[in-house]
């Protein structure tokens, strides 16, 4: 899926692969340069809210939208510590692979997978990030414990707080894959992306799990 024109170049998330020992997350690269600042990644490395103070939430809102905790079918995801608003759109595995939407602003909800609001299982949510800007989930690994996740769906919300930022190095993901993309346990969103382009791939994915908000 690379797209070689440098102003749509996906470094994108890649894919989720189902694999027999779990869930594993490849990236597909791009021919794109690497932006500044693109480092290799490391075995697994944990953002706690210890390792950096956290960027204002800017928490409150003036949606229409009314709170809710039933589970629902995602419509729009925001994270206001990002000043993301994005659509949101399902997506199924296809040949035990599960691909993000082409569109690199648009989000992608595992649709056979957990709802987002529910009591059992983690629903997990993969976007683009794209070595030239422009994708979705670009800065995600800037988001902070604490901080707000919010899911739209037919004028209700559901509002989820961060509680872990992991980048895992690929083979490290796929090692965590059972207890990550877990869909027996208590219910919690997970936000997935690629990170740590070294100009011809993505050796890295961020990891941020948001459990339901009081």
């Amino acid at each position: 899926m690379t797209i070689r024109p440098r102003s749509a170049a996906l470094g994108a998330l890649g894919v989720l692969a189902l694999l027999a020992a779990g869930w594993l997350l490849v990236g597909l690269g791009s021919s794109a340069d690497a932006p500044a600042g693109s480092h290799p990644g490391a075995a697994a490395a944990e953002i706690t809210s210890g390792a950096r103070a956290a960027a204002p939430d800017n928490a409150a809102t003036h949606d229409s939208e009314e709170l809710s905790t039933t589970p629902a079918e995602p419509q729009r995801l925001k994270v206001p510590s990002l000043g993301l608003d994005a659509p949101v759109l399902p997506i199924m595995a296809d040949s035990r692979r599960l691909v993000p939407p082409s569109d690199p602003q648009v989000v992608g909800w595992w649709s056979d997978g957990a709802r987002p609001g529910a009591e059992q299982g983690t629903a997990i949510l993969a976007g683009h990030t794209v070595s030239t800007g422009g994708g979705v989930f670009d800065d995600l690994e800037q988001v902070r414990p604490g901080q707000r996740v919010q899911i739209l769906s037919n004028g209700s919300r559901l509002r989820f707080q961060v509680t872990s930022v992991r980048t895992y190095h690929k083979m490290a993901l796929a090692e965590h894959a059972a207890e990550i993309f877990d869909q027996i346990g208590p219910g919690r969103v997970a936000l997935v992306t690629c990170e740590d382009w070294n100009g011809d791939v993505y050796l890295s994915n961020v990891v941020v799990i948001a459990t339901p908000a009081n």
